[in-house]
């Protein structure tokens, strides 16, 4: 199977947005989406090129427990198949795309560059779009999402205040939603700036000055916790980059100085726009104390009364499964608080035993990730491993007060980019396919010397 054909692929989280936004508005584009990644999964385990020995056997062995428990209750609680179909997209088609992204990667030592290239490439036209979008308005067509003027547009303000400044807004971009676009964003800045500090290799310092873009098109996105966990993202990311033996603190820092600078001057340019954009982002810190409350503490106690084993079914409450008689947790469960949380979500459907034993079986491939860096430093597989890890840390934290792991468009493409964790090395993939044969060759070329 081509290499180009799987770069394409590790692409189709995004591709199957802008499809959907501008060429065909069906749910359907995410179903051909998915069958065509499983398909190029199935190709390459039946060619020998991918192997299901990357993946720490524990999380095999969780993932069939689950899978089987779940089962059960979906055909004793007698949902729609459908319902069920959906609740395993979301919690295994990541590690697909991941996969799929790991034979990508090990094929040649230019793959990660070519995924660095599209990441750039991306930001670009997702960041160049939004400022169109703001500047020609919200009701201008550029806007319009299947045809329809301001659909999955947000407003930008606060609950105290309102909106802050009329006429701004949070743009949708390439995307059918602006949520989808600032935790799409989110994640691609975040392997940029990994990719950046991690990689080994000198990149053109036109690349350091684009990260003044990408924080520029973050904050149009209006998404406060993208800011929010993108400063605690950057904080681990120091932490990790001055650990490590020879690492040099102050081209760190000179970058954050470079950006810095470009913050304070955009916020002389326009003062009032910078004062809606600080007192945005700030109110995102003060909400947090009752966000976690509304959508973590309070709504876990219903879970441990009523969902500590047995849950209402698999995907029952997952964005998607609408179509097959779904709903949200909230509007079926009776809670205390909101309960807009992947972790509430999660526990409504299978219960608080099988939400942990699914959060092991993924910790096992952050584990992993962790191993791969200390053996990896300074090279681009390093790089995403770290990438990896921050990113899961961020959207863990993230997903107590918004089901980010609902979200497929993000999870997929995060674990698409973060495939190296899961990538064997060029010279092994050569000898697992040969073994026998070629050290029989090696032999005869031997003894022919």
């Amino acid at each position: 199977m081509g290499r180009w054909w799987l770069l394409l692929v590790i692409n189709f989280p995004i591709l199957q947005e802008v499809i959907r936004k501008y060429l065909i508005p069906s749910d359907y584009i995410f179903l051909l989406a998915d069958a065509l990644v499983i398909l190029t999964a199935m190709i390459l385990l039946g060619r020998g090129r991918l192997s299901f020995n990357v993946v720490p056997s524990v999380f095999w062995g969780i993932s069939l427990v689950f899978v089987m428990w779940t089962a059960l209750v979906h055909v004793y609680k007698g949902h729609q198949i459908g319902v069920y179909g959906v609740g395993l997209r979301a919690t295994f088609l990541p590690l697909c795309y991941m996969l799929v992204s790991g034979c990508y990667v090990g094929r040649s030592n230019s793959s990660l560059n070519n995924v660095f290239i599209c990441v750039n490439f991306w930001i670009l036209a997702a960041g160049v779009m939004a400022f169109l979008q703001l500047v020609l308005g919200k009701y201008h067509p550029i806007n319009a999402v299947w045809g329809e003027a301001g659909v999955g547009i947000g407003d930008y303000g606060t609950s105290e205040q309102g909106i802050l400044i009329s006429g701004l807004f949070r743009p949708t971009s390439i995307f059918t939603h602006t949520g989808k676009f600032g935790q799409a964003l989110f994640t691609l800045v975040l392997f940029k700036w990994c990719y950046l500090a991690f990689c080994g290799e000198k990149k053109t310092k036109f690349l350091y000055l684009l990260m003044l873009f990408d924080l520029a098109a973050i904050f149009a996105s209006g998404q406060r916790g993208a800011v929010v966990f993108l400063i605690l993202a950057v904080g681990m990311i120091f932490v990790i980059y001055s650990r490590r033996k020879g690492a040099k603190v102050s081209k760190f820092l000179l970058v954050g100085l470079v950006i810095m600078l470009g913050l304070l001057a955009g916020m002389l340019a326009n003062p009032q726009v910078a004062m809606a954009v600080f007192e945005r982002f700030y109110s995102a810190v003060e909400a947090i104390p009752l966000r976690l409350m509304g959508n973590f503490v309070q709504p876990m106690g219903a879970m441990l009364v009523d969902y500590l084993v047995v849950g209402e079914g698999l995907g029952l409450f997952t964005f998607g499964s609408g179509m097959f008689g779904g709903t949200l947790v909230y509007r079926y469960i009776e809670m205390d608080g909101l309960g807009e949380s992947s972790l509430i979500r999660l526990c409504g459907e299978v219960g608080i035993v099988c939400t942990i034993m699914i959060a092991i079986a993924y910790l096992s491939i952050v584990k992993l990730a962790y191993r791969k860096y200390k053996t990896n430093i300074n090279t681009p597989i390093g790089a995403v491993c770290v990438y990896y890890f921050v990113w899961l840390v961020c959207l863990m934290l993230w997903s107590n007060t918004a089901d980010i792991f609902g979200n497929s468009v993000v999870t997929t493409l995060g674990y698409s980019l973060g495939g190296a964790v899961l990538a064997r090395p060029r010279r092994q993939l050569v000898n697992d396919k040969q073994k026998n044969g070629w050290r029989k060759t090696l032999v005869r070329e031997q003894g022919n010397g």
